[in-house]
């Protein structure tokens, strides 16, 4: 199953550094002007999901036309009442400001706001409904959403919710295969290129490296996929085969013993590399008892 998270356009708000959360804003010009730029082909999915919130139908009409589309509000930004569309110069000296800065970020309340906690169950719990159906979905949602859902998913990793917040109009692709989840940047295979990334501070999985397709391949591609555009060859023989079943992919033993992996597609996904080279020093534990 393909997910595609996908952050807004910019707003006002985003133009000059306002919480907005619940406020309903359109997209600003340059925020709509922005999204019209992206000249790749949209993913066609079968499931279209947007907040609800006019930026993000906005957005969603711009992106993929008049699809049909679900609007589910628990997918919506924070709500940071009485700090919604005020700034930090306006509001540094406001005392329930700084009450609701100081001490736990994620379960202070801002005055006729929610906490990031009460944000955050709601978010997961949509998310796991949606994800449950099992479909390719677009969500067109916001930055603490999508935060939120990625670091829920990839905690190893060790980035905060605002290292995880995606610039407006850019977002995420999931590829989720059983307990295996992988993902790469949205805007970086297939639209939202307005923002440019210096090379060194790139994941491998934006790297050409960690990627590699042998089309000529007879038995390309060797594993049955519906998106065999983003099928990975850099691992034609599974390193992580001899970890038996500890390997985390999607596998059945024969009755001859032999695993069989037809129906596996971790060493094979666009943004598999990171998680094959982060089982290397188990890979090497097996090779000193062999020695």
């Amino acid at each position: 199953m393909r997910i595609y998270l996908v952050r807004h356009g910019m707003t006002e708000a985003n133009e000059k550094h306002l919480y907005c959360g619940s406020t309903d804003l359109p997209l600003s010009e340059r925020g709509a002007a922005r999204l019209r730029q992206i000249s790749c082909a949209r993913p066609q999915v079968e499931r279209f999901i947007t907040s609800g919130l006019r930026r993000c139908d906005e957005t969603m009409t711009i992106l993929w036309g008049d699809v049909p589309r679900e609007t589910v509000p628990a997918f919506r930004e924070i709500d940071f009442g009485i700090f919604e569309m005020r700034g930090y110069v306006e509001l540094r000296d406001d005392p329930a400001y700084q009450a609701w800065l100081s001490g736990d970020n994620e379960e202070n309340v801002p005055p006729g706001g929610e906490s990031g906690r009460q944000m955050q169950c709601r978010v997961l719990d949509a998310f796991d409904k949606m994800i449950s159906d099992g479909r390719d979905a677009a969500i067109v949602t916001h930055g603490g959403t999508i935060a939120i859902i990625m670091a829920e998913l990839f905690p190893s990793e060790g980035r905060s919710r605002y290292d995880w917040q995606p610039e407006p109009g850019c977002g995420y692709v999931l590829d989720i295969d059983g307990r295996q989840v992988i993902y790469r940047n949205w805007n970086e295979r297939e639209g939202g290129a307005h923002m440019k990334k210096d090379v060194r501070n790139k994941k491998p999985e934006e790297c050409a490296y960690s990627f590699v397709q042998h089309t000529a391949c007879e038995f390309f591609p060797c594993h049955k996929t519906d998106h065999p555009e983003d099928f990975n060859c850099l691992f034609c023989y599974c390193p992580l085969y001899t970890l038996g079943s500890k390997c985390g992919g999607n596998f059945v033993y024969l009755d001859s013993g032999i695993k069989d992996c037809s129906n596996c597609l971790v060493p094979h996904g666009r943004g598999s590399y990171s998680y094959i080279i982060s089982r290397y020093p188990e890979l090497a534990e097996l090779a000193k008892k062999n020695r």
